[in-house]
C-alpha cells in the first residue's frame, strides 16, 4: 500500500498549546484531504488538525464507525475502522441525502454530487442505474427515483447488490433516511 506522510499540528481545545504528531495516510486518503483543504483554502495539515479536533470535541456517537476489537497493546489502542465504501455507494448515498434531507429534485442532486466528487453528471447517473443493476433486475432512472421514494427498498436492494458492505449501508442509511421511513 502506498502511503504519504503528513506531519500536522494538533491544536489543543483551549488553543493554548500544540503538539506535533506524524500521521501516515494512504495516498488516496491524502489526496482527498489535500483536495478538500484546497477548496477551503488551507494547508492540508491544518485541515486534518481541524477535523480531528472537531471530531474529538463532539464525542463520537456510540454508533461510530470506529470500534475497538482488541485490548490496548503497549498502551496503544487498537481499532478497527469500517471499510471504505465503493464510490458507487458513496455517490448514491450522497444523492439520497440531498433528495431526502435538502428536498432537492433528483436532477439537482445529481449535479451537486457530480461537482462534489469531481465527476460528470452522467457518471453519477450511471452509478445510480446501470452500475447497480443486476442481470435479472435492470435499474433505470425511473426505477431509481421510485426507490428514492421508498428508502427501505433502496437500502435493501443495495445490501443485496453489495452484500460485503451491507452493514455499512444499513448504518449510513439510518443516518440519512427521512424520519417517516425509519419504521420500515
Amino acid at each position: 500500500m502506498l502511503t504519504s506522510d503528513l506531519s500536522l499540528d494538533i491544536v489543543a481545545v483551549m488553543q493554548t498549546q500544540t503538539t506535533t504528531i506524524k500521521l501516515v495516510l494512504s495516498t488516496s486518503t491524502y489526496g482527498l484531504i489535500a483536495e478538500r483543504a484546497k477548496v477551503e483554502g488551507i494547508d492540508p495539515a491544518y485541515y486534518c488538525s481541524l477535523l480531528l479536533t472537531d471530531y474529538v470535541a463532539k464525542n463520537p456517537p456510540s454508533n461510530s464507525p470506529i470500534k475497538k476489537y482488541a485490548p490496548p497493546i503497549n498502551g496503544l489502542e487498537t481499532i478497527e475502522v469500517t471499510r471504505k465504501l465503493p464510490s458507487t455507494i458513496e455517490q448514491i448515498l450522497s444523492v439520497c441525502r440531498h433528495v431526502w434531507q435538502e428536498k432537492m429534485e433528483f436532477g439537482d442532486a445529481l449535479r451537486k454530487v457530480a461537482r462534489k466528487f469531481n465527476r460528470e453528471e452522467t457518471t453519477v447517473r450511471d452509478k445510480c442505474t446501470r452500475r447497480i443493476s443486476l442481470p435479472n433486475s435492470q435499474i433505470d432512472t425511473d426505477r431509481f427515483t421510485q426507490m428514492l421514494n421508498q428508502p427501505s427498498s433502496l437500502r435493501d436492494y443495495l445490501c443485496h447488490r453489495f452484500p460485503k458492505f451491507s452493514r455499512e449501508i444499513i448504518q449510513r442509511f439510518e443516518a440519512i433516511m427521512p424520519q417517516n421511513f425509519k419504521a420500515n
